[in-house]
Parts: C-alpha cells; structure tokens; sequence
C-alpha cells in the first residue's frame, strides 16, 4: 500500500502581518478604539501605576492605556506598528497637553533594550500579533521585571513547550 502523506503547509507570518497593518491602516479604528477607553484606565489602576515610572504601550492603536499612563505622570512610550493609528493617539496626547513619545514598532520586534521599562502594557494589539509567543517574549524582555508585564484581555501565555495560548484571566500579571 502506498501512502502518501503532504508535507505540512508552512505559515507566512510576514505576510499575514503586512497584510494586517493594511487593514489596521485602512479605516478609521480610533474612533471605534475611543469606546474603549476604560479600558486603558483600568490597566492602569491593576498594575498600580505611579509617576515617574518609565512605562511602554505596545500595540497601543489610538493610545486609550497610553494617555491614561500619562495622566498619572508616567514617562510613556507609545508604540504600534500603524502608523495612522499613532498619529491619533498623538493627536489625542496633543489635546490633553500630555508628553509622551510615540513611535512606530512592531510588537514581535520591540527596538528597545532588555529591561528598559518599569511596566509594559498592551490593551489589546498584542492579541492580533501572528506570532504571540514571539510579542509575549518581546514584552517580557523590555520589562526590569517580567511581573511588570501586562496584558488585559486574550494576552498570549507562553507555556513550557513554547506554545502560545490565549488567557481567559483579565487584569492578571504575567509571571516568568
């Protein structure tokens, strides 16, 4: 008998990026992500966020955990891989006077050292990353504590075996 078995397909993650950050790109998400502003607030207050703390938005949209970082007086950096949904949440720091530093970044390949930020958070852009265990590890590594690494909802948890999967645990730390 002669079995023939497919080889098993290989994903294109870099594809399937690009083509996310067209359609992330392509409408306007900010007003939707507007209505998510508690959101942001909330994170703040779970992670006990204090002034002066050197904190990192990843996949940050129009900036809703952003500016509520900045309202607290933390020294935020703002970053998401579309670049329109940045200038939004610039728009929206710009309009509440609130000094933070926005820029461009992927969230599988921050360009920040290792543990740069007192708190990294991600609302929830993290979630739509292709390749979550890559974000996760990116997150965990610009963090002083990994502790301080937080994602809200659908964050990815990197398991033993280096796979990925979703939390249904909201509000809850990642621990190393």
């Amino acid at each position: 008998m002669n079995v023939q078995t497919a080889a098993p397909a290989t994903i294109d993650l870099a594809t399937i990026k690009r083509r996310q950050q067209a359609a992330w790109g392509s409408g306007d998400y900010a007003i939707i992500g507007t209505t998510l502003q508690i959101v942001g607030e909330r994170l703040c207050e779970a992670v006990d966020l204090r002034s002066s703390q050197r904190v990192l938005d990843v996949a940050a949209g129009n900036g809703n955990a952003t500016l509520a970082a900045a309202r607290r007086f933390a020294d935020v950096v703002s970053t998401d891989y579309v670049g329109t949904l940045l200038e939004r949440g610039r728009e929206r720091a710009k309009a509440e006077r609130l000094p933070v530093t926005f820029q461009e970044a992927d969230a599988e390949n921050l360009p920040f050292p290792d543990a740069s930020f007192d708190v990294v958070l991600s609302t929830f852009g993290v979630m739509f990353t292709p390749n979550q265990s890559r974000a996760a590890s990116e997150l965990i590594r610009v963090a002083v504590r990994a502790e301080r690494s937080v994602w809200p909802i659908g964050r990815p948890r990197v398991s033993s075996d280096g796979c990925s999967r979703p939390s249904a645990n909201t509000y809850r730390r990642r621990r190393a």
